[in-house]
């Protein structure tokens, strides 16, 4: 092998220990004292637009109602029973005295018959005593039985005549049952609503329909709890024709599920084209005590909590306060709240912001 070829390879030696230390060292003070971009990074605040909350100088609450019957009439049975048929629908037209549902009148026959046996025997057993009784009285007079005897005669008597006192009325209560198989219309009208069907059993005075009147209408209304009834109101036609609204009842309280209370409204002049079970729209106008109602803008309404709220930006800082509503527009929402009049109340983004938020105010 000649020596123009021959290289020779130098081993690479290893880093001692105290070699490793130092470049470790090295690079832990240059990384020191370089700043850390994290925290070289300011957090921005989150920016809201807000809106002075305002006063309502005037306040109508528009709602949808139900046209009702004025009076509506529940058909019933006068006694128990099985529903073998079921004459009508809701909504259909029908005449006073027209029959609507019709029991089994299997059993009523059989109540019946039960009912005439018993009274068969319990007149059987008065002749029986009245016999007796004549015959101890007669027996008496001879002194040929005690008067004990006659006191027994007496009271089996007077039970026998009870019994069978008891047992007609009984057979004739039967009868009048047999009668009354039939639910019928007691006026003219039309079939509101319909709750039992046939084959099924039903006590007597069980609600089976309701019947009313369609000459006869009103407004139903759900209202907010925290608004007293208006006394009048305006019904609003599909042709814009305002019909005006009477109150006729409410509801001592309200419902604890929908937090609502229901009102009737009398139509206080003759209108065309409203049927039964029509939704339509109503407008009322507040009383002057319920007035200074604040208006915020309907992005302000948050319902995350229990409750509606809006946010209130002050000090830099949004927090939220519970509110009532009052009415629902397109845009703007009316609430009732203890809050000074142009408190600033942030319009949108509320599902962002938390309790003692920082936040900066963004003009629009």
């Amino acid at each position: 092998m000649s020596s123009a070829n021959y290289k020779t390879e130098v081993p690479m030696r290893q880093p001692t220990r105290r070699q490793l230390l130092v470049v470790f060292s090295v690079s832990a003070a240059l990384v020191a004292c370089s700043p850390q971009q994290e925290s070289s990074v300011q957090q921005q605040p989150h920016y809201v637009l807000t809106k002075p909350l305002q006063l309502v100088r005037e306040s109508e609450l528009t709602l949808t109602g139900t046209i009702k019957a004025r009076q509506e009439i529940p058909v019933a049975f006068q006694v128990s029973g099985r529903i073998a048929k079921r004459a009508v629908e809701p909504g259909d037209n029908v005449k006073a005295g027209q029959v609507l549902f019709s029991l089994d009148p299997k059993d009523l026959s059989e109540s019946l018959a039960a009912a005439s046996a018993q009274a068969s025997a319990a007149s059987a057993s008065f002749d029986t005593a009245q016999a007796d009784l004549k015959r101890v009285q007669a027996l008496i007079k001879g002194k040929l039985v005690s008067e004990q005897a006659l006191d027994q005669a007496t009271l089996r008597y007077n039970e026998a005549k009870a019994n069978l006192q008891a047992a007609a009325a009984q057979q004739q209560q039967a009868a009048h049952a047999l009668q009354y198989g039939d639910a019928i219309a007691p006026r003219d009208g039309i079939v509101l609503d319909v709750s039992a069907e046939a084959g099924q059993v039903v006590v007597a005075g069980q609600r089976l329909a309701g019947l009313g009147n369609d000459q006869e209408l009103d407004v139903e209304v759900q209202l907010p709890e925290s608004i007293v009834p208006p006394q009048t109101g305006i019904l609003v036609t599909s042709t814009g024709e305002p019909i005006g609204l009477s109150l006729r009842s409410a509801a001592g309280s309200a419902d604890p599920s929908s937090l609502t209370r229901r009102a009737r409204y009398k139509i206080v002049q003759s209108a065309t084209g409203l049927s039964l079970g029509r939704v339509v729209l109503t407008r009322f106008s507040l009383p002057l005590e319920q007035q200074g109602v604040a208006e915020v803008p309907l992005g302000a309404l948050d319902n995350r909590a229990n409750g509606a709220q809006v946010w209130v930006l002050k000090d830099g800082k949004v927090n939220p306060v519970k509110v009532q509503v009052v009415r629902i527009d397109t845009e703007t929402v009316e609430v009732r709240t203890d809050l000074p009049i142009g408190s600033k109340i942030v319009a949108l983004g509320t599902h962002l912001l938390q309790p003692n938020m920082v936040v900066a105010e963004t003009q629009p």
